[in-house]
């Protein structure tokens, strides 16, 4: 596979590259997997909408998230756990 373009390719190279019990780590959800289904259909139904030759000059990426406002709609998640997967995660979350 030269590129992976969605998730479901990720998952399948992790699948293919983890071993057995790391993946099923990822790969699973708590108690009855119903949170995971949620989640699942819910990111089903984002669509990106591409916009092509439009002018960026003046994008503002500020939102608010809780309350706070945040100059980008990136957020960092949670990665301890993710050094399972691969030994440079320490330095990539520095």
């Amino acid at each position: 596979m030269d590129q992976i373009t969605n998730v479901v390719e990720y998952e399948a190279i992790a699948k293919e590259k983890l071993p057995k019990m790391i993946y099923d780590y990822y790969a699973s959800g708590a108690e009855d997997q119903w949170t995971l289904k949620e989640n699942r259909n819910a990111f089903s139904k984002i669509l990106f909408r591409p916009r092509i030759l439009i002018d960026v000059t003046h994008i503002d990426m500020t939102t608010t998230v809780l309350g706070f406002k945040i100059s980008m709609r990136i957020m960092i998640a949670p990665a301890a756990m993710q050094k399972m997967a691969h030994h440079d995660v320490y330095l990539m979350t520095i």
